[in-house]
């Protein structure tokens, strides 16, 4: 495909030769006469091209293709022990390869990132040797990665136990490196599982170069991303619904070249097809520049099939018409063609994405192309998950699926009965809400105080729903596991998991749950204010982080964004210590500081253990309270030392601590710290025990750089003192001043201008002064 865009690539066209003289050569060998006589005539095809007897036309690279997929059959169809195509498609692939060349215009596919990636590369400089590999079967790597997930959940499991006996803090700082080794191996098992998304894209652009030849238009594809690692798994679900996107892309929405002239566009129409890593998901992205989807056609489509009623048109909006084009049996296409137009594509490629837990995005301008997203889960077999009750047993439900959660008493909620059904309004903005007893068939628990709580559910077959649970208990990190086919017949749940309590439960599926519950794809809407006001509050979560709510020692509520908070523990008072105004906290080898030094009154306090980048501090606090979505602009901001600003949430008014302000104030001191006031130059540093042993070690604690004055020489860069024996016969320096220093604390012995060799706050400021007056 790229030496069709570029036919004057000389190396390309040697390395296709010299495959096809490789099978010709081994076929003769191995006695396989039918694949030697084509490979001997592409061979030829392709010598006459080297020589410029035949130019690398489309009818000739076409030829070329049709030779290389009939050697792939021939071999596959060696491995399984049947007879391959018949040999009455030799002849016919003869004609083709030894053809005339026809005058045909130029390539009507261009694929620049094909050509980047099989470009053989250029030879610059000694060549460097390939790593070393290892082929071993996807078996041994699934149960690799099964026994990874064991030993995960033990891990879980001896966290549990630890926490429940309160184990020695050295026990617990050892278990931490254990925990970091298993998710280390954990992770490195994972990426044995991941392939470049490179593997999506192989097939895509000899398939865009024949349809667009079948259908008579001109396309350019491009491809990004293919570094991008995804599940091997993942890969192969996701090959299907991407094909017929791009098939749909193809038929539907680029156009015929004389359409596209006469709408004022470039003869060439473009495919862009992009993949990138969002979070735990993958993005990937088709977009062309065609005719769009037409809405207005989709909705008549519908109101003749009676998808809709004539009364559900004033309620819709442009999204709500181009979800129609996902109902099955619904199709933009004019005809049926081989290609497509039963309208049995769309609706099954949303059913296979959902089915992994992905979301299919959709939009489009007519006239101006059409984008479609595709969101998939990087991996199935580890995610994060919140474990919630109901009645006396636990499940978990995949946290990217929960928008928010409520308290069914809060001031923002109200739930109402109507017709029969339960609607929470939440905000202005009415959901179906289901209560999880009720689905399960089991009765609930007896609440001891506290409300219910509500989970908005983002739904991938249609709008979000409240889930209401008697509550939401923690969330972690769950592995998953298939459940037995009894418990998946019940069409509600997704897997297994077992989780840090050491309790087996049920993974809960967000799209099986609104399935089961029968609710509508769409909920009946009061007027045009109210979408807006929900699309405006859409806006108002998207600028929103999450933050961590907890109660400083002192009693006020704060908050502080949770992605600096690496961990919450508890740690032993003994641990803590301060020297001079710094408090700080030994974990394992290191010694943290904290922030926000307090009085050791308790025998364990709670911490917070902030990292970013590569600063870690400990910020003790009196507990935690909840988890909350936090807006990135405070709704008042303060001019307060340490805090950026003002929250209100849930009646409250939070304040948000400043991390900028606190991790730039550690930075500084790091390197305060870390820059070197001046260089110490000792005399006799190597010989005399004395300096080698007490003068030196005084200095380097002061921060000073102690240098051996022989082995330095005379020159140094910034300032610098020499300190030397008074009995020394060293001389002044205007360069480098000498301070002497004496064994005997007599007052006689001052005048000769030296200093007491114990005096330790005479020779530091002497040192210091000295030091001043010559960067001066």
């Amino acid at each position: 495909m790229a030496w069709e865009s570029d036919p004057s690539d000389r190396e390309r066209l040697d390395a296709f030769f010299r495959f096809f003289h490789t099978v010709k050569g081994s076929c003769g060998f191995l006695n396989l006469p039918r694949v030697e006589k084509v490979a001997h005539t592409a061979e030829d095809v392709l010598a006459a091209i080297r020589t410029g007897d035949r130019t690398p036309d489309p009818a000739t690279i076409s030829a070329v293709l049709t030779a290389m997929d009939w050697i792939e059959a021939m071999a596959r169809a060696f491995g399984d022990g049947e007879a391959g195509p018949p040999e009455s498609d030799d002849d016919v692939l003869l004609d083709m390869l030894t053809a005339a060349p026809g005058v045909v215009e130029e390539p009507v596919t261009k694929t620049e990132s094909a050509a980047e990636i099989h470009k053989p590369a250029q030879p610059s400089g000694p060549r460097e040797r390939a790593p070393r590999t290892v082929r071993i079967s996807l078996s041994l790597i699934d149960q690799l990665m099964n026994a990874v997930s064991d030993m995960v959940l033990a891990r879980n499991e001896l966290s549990r136990k630890l926490r429940d006996h309160h184990v020695d803090p050295d026990v617990e700082g050892s278990f931490e490196r254990l925990s970091a080794c298993v998710a280390d191996m954990r992770d490195m098992v994972s990426k044995t599982r991941m392939q470049r998304v490179d593997r999506l894209f192989t097939a895509l652009p000899r398939m865009v170069r024949d349809l667009s030849q079948d259908l008579g238009k001109k396309v350019d594809l491009t491809l990004e991303g293919g570094d991008v690692e995804m599940d091997r798994e993942m890969i192969e679900m996701v090959l299907d619904p991407l094909t017929h996107i791009v098939r749909n892309a193809l038929d539907h929405g680029i156009e015929a070249p004389m359409d596209r002239v006469a709408a004022g566009k470039d003869i060439t129409g473009s495919i862009r097809i992009a993949a990138r890593q969002s979070g735990n998901q993958i993005v990937i992205e088709v977009a062309d520049n065609g005719r769009g989807i037409a809405t207005d056609s989709l909705v008549a489509k519908a109101l003749r099939l009676k998808l809709i009623s004539e009364a559900d048109l004033p309620g819709m909006n442009h999204a709500d018409k181009l979800a129609l084009i996902f109902h099955p049996g619904l199709s933009t296409a004019e005809q049926v063609s081989a290609i497509s137009g039963r309208g049995v594509g769309m609706d099954v490629v949303r059913t296979n994405v959902e089915r992994i837990g992905g979301v299919v995005m959709l939009d489009s301008s007519v006239g101006r192309g059409t984008t479609l997203q595709l969101r998939v889960p990087m991996t199935l077999t580890i995610i994060p998950g919140l474990i919630l009750r109901c009645g006396d047993e636990h499940f978990a439900i995949p946290r990217g699926n929960v928008i928010e959660l409520l308290h069914e008493n809060g001031g923002m909620v109200t739930v109402e009965n109507v017709a029969g059904a339960r609607i929470a309004t939440i905000r202005g903005e009415r959901y179906s809400l289901i209560d999880l007893e009720q689905l399960l068939g089991r009765g609930r628990a007896a609440n001891v105080g506290g409300s219910r709580t509500l989970m908005l559910v983002g739904s991938p077959t249609g709008l979000p729903y409240a889930l209401g649970v008697d509550a939401v208990e923690n969330h972690e990190e769950l592995v998953i596991r298939p459940a037995s086919p009894v418990v998946m017949a019940a069409g509600i749940f997704a897997g297994m998991t077992l989780p840090d309590n050491g309790r087996p439960m049920l993974l809960l599926d967000p799209a099986g749950i609104a399935q089961a519950a029968d609710l509508p794809m769409e909920l009946p809407r009061n007027d045009a204010a109210a979408e807006k006001a929900r699309q405006a509050d859409s806006e108002k979560r998207v600028q929103t982080i999450p933050a961590l709510q907890f109660i400083e020692m002192s009693g006020q509520q704060r908050l502080i964004p949770l992605d600096t908070v690496e961990r919450i523990e508890d740690i032993a008072a003994s641990l803590f210590g301060t020297t001079g105004n710094q408090q700080f906290v030994r974990l394992g080898e290191r010694l943290v500081p904290v922030v926000n030094p307090t009085s050791i009154d308790r025998e364990l306090l709670k911490t917070l253990h902030l990292r970013v980048g590569g600063q870690e501090v400990c910020y003790v606090v009196h507990d935690v309270e909840d988890i909350i979505d936090m807006p990135i602009r405070p709704h008042l901001r303060v001019q307060k030392l340490g805090i950026a600003g003002i929250v209100a949430h849930d009646g409250q008014h939070l304040e948000v601590i400043d991390t900028h302000s606190l991790f730039a104030g550690l930075a500084a001191a790091d390197e305060a710290a870390a820059s070197t006031p001046g260089i110490c130059l000792i005399a006799g540093l190597a010989e005399d025990p004395w300096m080698r042993t007490i003068l030196a070690p005084l200095l380097i604690q002061a921060g000073y750089d102690v240098r051996d004055a022989e082995a330095s020489g005379q020159k140094q860069r910034g300032p610098a003192v020499l300190l030397c024996d008074a009995g020394s016969i060293e001389q002044p320096s205007a360069s480098v001043p000498v301070i002497r220093l004496r064994a005997q604390a007599d007052a006689d012995m001052r005048e000769a201008e030296s200093i007491y060799r114990y005096d330790r706050d005479g020779l530091l400021a002497a040192v210091e002064g000295a030091l001043r007056r010559q960067a001066a």
